[in-house]
């Protein structure tokens, strides 16, 4: 999933094209993300149970993200959150992106309450080396009714190194911080394999009484 917008970013007006030349459309970007995982206990033997169900799908055009549209529940029938918005990113170079966006977000279920929220959130995503990357997202709950309860969560923190081209390692964090309650520590280990059907990223992560496993699937697309 996916701050109001924090700054405008100045940029200078294209040349017009020569008569009877249309302008070049803006390359669009599609992505496609799922996930699903199942934790265990120390062992890692077993038994499974089902920790999350996640589906994403999102557009970005000119740096502009829209929509930004995903459901996800964490292995219950009794909540799920579902979310729509869009952002921008608002920074982009060789070595840094920054990416912001604004979601509105329900639940259903009988654990939900009906709660809303709205979500800022961010992505920064820094290039050390050619080999060397990190990532991170922080994002917020913000309460729009009554049920809703303020919380946070860092989602990742991973650091990443490219054993070769098509194969990375990486390592990092993960924390959530409910209301009323200590903050939840989520070590977590990683390895991404990208092919030409997308990118699968496999998680191994420390989470209370246990560990869970997680399979994440990325899909890009750029067409004109």
């Amino acid at each position: 999933m996916p701050v109001a917008f924090a700054c405008a970013l100045t940029s200078f007006a294209q040349d017009p094209p020569p008569a009877g030349q249309k302008p070049e459309r803006e390359p669009t970007t599609t992505l496609f993300f799922a996930r699903t995982g199942e934790s265990t206990g120390e062992s890692l033997l077993g038994p499974y149970t089902a920790a999350i169900h996640y589906l994403e799908f999102l557009q970005i055009r000119n740096r502009w993200i829209l929509p930004d549209i995903g459901y996800i529940n964490f292995g219950h029938g009794n909540y799920h959150e579902y979310y729509v918005g869009g952002g921008r990113s608002l920074i982009e170079n060789r070595y840094t992106s920054f990416d912001q966006e604004l979601l509105y977000l329900g639940t259903a279920g009988s654990a939900a309450g009906g709660a809303k929220y709205l979500q800022p959130w961010s992505m920064l995503r820094v290039r050390f080396t050619p080999k060397f990357t990190n990532e991170t997202v922080y994002f917020l709950y913000l309460p729009v009714n009554h049920s809703a309860r303020f919380h946070q969560v860092l989602e990742r923190a991973k650091f990443e190194y490219a054993l070769q081209r098509h194969w990375k390692i990486g390592a990092g964090y993960a924390g959530v911080k409910l209301p009323g309650a200590f903050l939840i520590n989520k070590p977590l280990l990683t390895t991404t394999i990208s092919t030409k059907a997308g990118a699968f990223e496999f998680w191994l992560q420390k989470v209370p009484g246990g560990a869970e496993v997680q399979l994440r699937y990325a899909l890009v697309y750029t067409s004109r």
